[in-house]
């Protein structure tokens, strides 16, 4: 008995020796730096002065499976020298990463997309000429996130993700397994849909619906978006519905640098609509025999308070308001006016008729009633 008890301990001593030496290189791997010490903990926090929460706990886990799980902690968060933090920075998304591009050999960088981004409608303009108000414009991770890479899922399942039959393929040549799976992984990140339609609609109304932010920018209001086909199509789940990117920044623009629609270099340019309406070379199959005069047409349904230019429904009082001239020429301006009519013809319409069935419904049960009480029916 005293044997067996000694081999025993001898064999979990063992095991729990080589689990440690298996896990040290892949923690070392993680988290070289030990920053999961107390970020792991997701009570891990603070309120500062003005009332605001600020959360630190980084789930080491999803982490690992993310976009950015092969970047140590301190190549983003450069300006860390001592524990606790304070003082920090924001990340500073052009900075340099000890990641190479296989495709140049040179240390990879979002700085040309940065670059671009700044000069675009989001942006904060040339260093000599900013905009005012820069603190409300979106910053790189008010629409990025650290995003997890596709799980690998087999070939006939329903949900998306990476195929492990195709991986496999892979690991026939390539032996070494987590390297395989890295580039598998972003190789087939790279062709899915970063979000749905929906999300993408969401995440541009989260600034363009908010009334006093536009109007503080001097831009118009574009939550009547919600009320076109498009919309609809989105909303029922039409896979070729096109979203806000879909026509702002189209086949062969870049949505980190998207242009006001005066600007020959937008897709909204008076010049580019039909290429953009027809969205030649790309996945979705928009509206291929597109001319002209289609491409015309307003996108986002306009409505008029007296005297201002703006896109909320509005009462009948403001069907016959004068436009703002530099908003909308004559022809638009009478355009408009006939859907108005047409919409509301349709309103009253269909107002009318259903008030008429349940008139006629009503009329109908006290006249059954009536005979009823007669008598005349059983």
């Amino acid at each position: 008995m005293k044997a067996r008890t000694l081999l025993s301990k001898f064999l979990l001593t063992t095991m729990t020796v080589a689990v440690s030496l298996y896990m040290i290189p892949c923690i070392m791997a993680a988290d070289v730096e030990n920053c999961d010490l107390c970020h792991k903990y997701s009570g891990l926090g603070r309120i500062d002065e003005s009332g605001k929460k600020h959360l630190y706990y980084v789930n080491e886990v999803l982490c690992q499976q993310s976009v950015h799980r092969k970047i140590r902690c301190k190549e983003c968060h450069s300006d860390i020298e001592k524990y606790p933090h304070s003082n920090l920075k924001k990340v500073d998304c052009a900075t340099v990463c000890h990641l190479v591009d296989p495709s140049t050999d040179k240390k990879f960088s979002h700085a040309n997309m940065i670059e671009g981004y700044e000069l675009s409608v989001h942006g904060k303009g040339p260093e000599d000429n900013l905009k005012p108000h820069p603190e409300d414009l979106p910053t790189c991770t008010y629409c990025h996130e650290n995003r997890i890479y596709q799980p690998v899922s087999g070939l006939a399942d329903d949900h998306r993700g990476v195929a492990q039959e195709i991986l496999d393929r892979c690991l026939g040549c390539h032996e070494d397994e987590e390297w395989t799976r890295f580039f598998y992984d972003h190789f087939t990140h790279r062709l899915h849909q970063r979000r749905s339609s929906e999300r993408m609609v969401e995440l541009c109304a989260s600034c363009h619906e908010d009334e006093e932010l536009m109007e503080l920018h001097g831009l118009i209001v574009t939550g009547t978006f919600h009320d076109t086909f498009h919309w609809q199509a989105i909303k029922y789940g039409d896979p070729n519905a096109p979203n806000c990117i879909t026509c702002h920044a189209p086949v062969g623009y870049s949505s980190h640098e998207i242009m006001p629609s005066d600007d020959p270099r937008s897709a909204i340019h008076k010049d580019n609509l039909v290429r953009t309406c027809s969205n030649q070379g790309g996945l979705q199959t928009c509206h291929p025999n597109a001319t002209t005069a289609f491409a015309q047409g307003r996108v986002h349904p306009t409505r008029y308070k007296t005297g201002v230019f703006e896109t909320k429904m509005r009462s009948f009082q403001s069907l016959f308001a004068n436009p703002v001239t530099e908003e909308l020429t004559g022809l638009e301006y009478y355009q408009h006016l006939i859907l108005q009519l047409i919409k509301y013809f349709y309103m009253i319409l269909i107002g009318g008729l259903i008030s008429f069935m349940i008139l006629h419904q009503l009329l109908d049960y006290f006249a059954t009633r009536r005979e009823i009480e007669k008598g005349g029916l059983h």
